[in-house]
């Protein structure tokens, strides 16, 4: 975890999604540096090395008001090529991070789109529930701004979240389950192969005999992260074990 001058007040869309999917501070800071469009495709995309943004789903002003063709919200967005060492899929992160923002228990600080006021402000609670995520071409590049359903317009952009109220709604792992539960993992990954899977039941005594310091619920996280090819059902010929 990181300290001190090292930490931000407020994550941006795609820092507070990392950390949703992580629970990592230190992958959270690897973005910092990153230009937004970078960020997001990380965020969304987990560990896709190549990004295209025409990729996304995107507006413009020729489509805005067009009923035929609409973007949908970027909570529609779907991961691909994810990081199997996630906590939750980048999409399932952003409808989460939607419905705390819509419930008010996340406040949200963002930059008003009329030009009334070129500073940041916290968006009125009030205005919450008719707001939803959605990105946007800026000069090349993609930014995120803050969509109003009823108007139809984009309201407010750059949106960023405090550090401290993400935590606390998505608090980090316990460090003594993450370490059992990469070592099982790994262990994993080495006794159990798509050629030759094992049972969950088979898995679990193994690693319970040969991982040291494992224990039920880490390894439960480990096989929950375990690619599906590398596990057998109790029967030759059953359904994988979840």
């Amino acid at each position: 975890m990181l300290v001190g001058n090292d930490q931000k007040a407020y994550w941006n869309l795609p820092e507070t999604l990392r950390w949703i999917s992580t629970r990592d501070e230190e992958r959270v800071a690897a973005m910092w540096e990153m230009d937004e469009d970078r960020g997001i495709a990380l965020a969304l995309f987990a560990e896709k090395r190549e990004f295209d943004p025409c990729s996304l789903l995107i507006f413009n002003d020729a489509n805005l008001y067009s009923d035929r063709d609409e973007p949908g919200a970027l909570g529609k967005a779907k991961s691909s090529g994810t990081d199997a060492s996630l906590l939750m899929a980048p999409d399932e992160a952003l409808r989460a991070l939607l419905r705390k923002v819509q419930s008010g228990r996340l406040r949200v600080t963002a930059i008003r789109c009329d030009g009334s006021c070129n500073e940041r402000i916290e968006v009125p609670p009030a205005e919450l529930n008719d707001l939803e995520l959605r990105l946007c071409p800026d000069d090349q590049l993609m930014s995120v701004g803050l969509w109003s359903r009823s108007r139809r317009i984009l309201v407010w952009r750059s949106p960023q979240f405090m550090r401290a109220e993400v935590i606390r709604i998505w608090p980090a792992q316990n460090t003594k389950t993450a370490a059992a539960s990469g070592a099982i993992l790994r262990h994993l990954r080495q006794i159990s192969t798509a050629e030759a899977p094992l049972t969950k039941r088979e898995a679990q005594q193994r690693c319970m005999t040969e991982v040291p310091n494992a224990y039920p619920k880490a390894f439960k996280n480990a096989w929950a992260k375990l690619e599906s090819s590398y596990k057998r059902g109790r029967g030759k010929h059953g359904s994988r074990a979840r």
